[in-house]
Parts: structure tokens; sequence; C-alpha cells
């Protein structure tokens, strides 16, 4: 019975530093310019995966306080 119960106990564990690991990253996520959920799940379901595609994800906020050159301005040669 003891076995039982410290098999759920460390199980309860487990999940719950997935849990806490798959929610940073998927802050992290968010603060790349990625606020999709999917990212979560992929972080707690499949961590060896989940990870890696956080980790590899583009930065999009730059983009956004980049503006594109104007039609009237001729680019610097």
């Amino acid at each position: 019975m003891e076995f039982v119960i410290a098999g759920l106990l460390v199980l309860g564990v487990i999940i719950a530093i997935d849990w806490f690991a798959a929610k940073t990253m998927y802050e992290i996520a968010v603060m790349k310019g990625h606020p999709q959920k999917k990212y979560f799940w992929w972080c707690f379901w499949m961590a060896m995966f989940g990870y890696p595609m956080v980790i590899a994800l583009p930065d999009r906020r730059g983009a956004q306080a980049q503006s594109a050159p104007s039609a009237d301005e001729l680019p610097e040669l």
C-alpha cells in the first residue's frame, strides 16, 4: 500500500514540475510574440519536442518596431 501512495506522490510531483516548466516556456513564447496556447500544450505533453520548438521560435517583437521604407525614399547605395 505504501508503494502505491509513494508512486502517486512522485507522479504528482512530476506533473507539477512539468506544468510549471511548460507554463514558463509558454511565457517565453509570448515574450517572443507567439501567444498561441499550443506552445504550452506541446511543452506539457511532449517536452522533448516542445522545449526546442519554443527555443527555435523567431522573435516577432522586433518586426513590429521596424518600419519598411516608404516608396518615396530611395535606398542608400
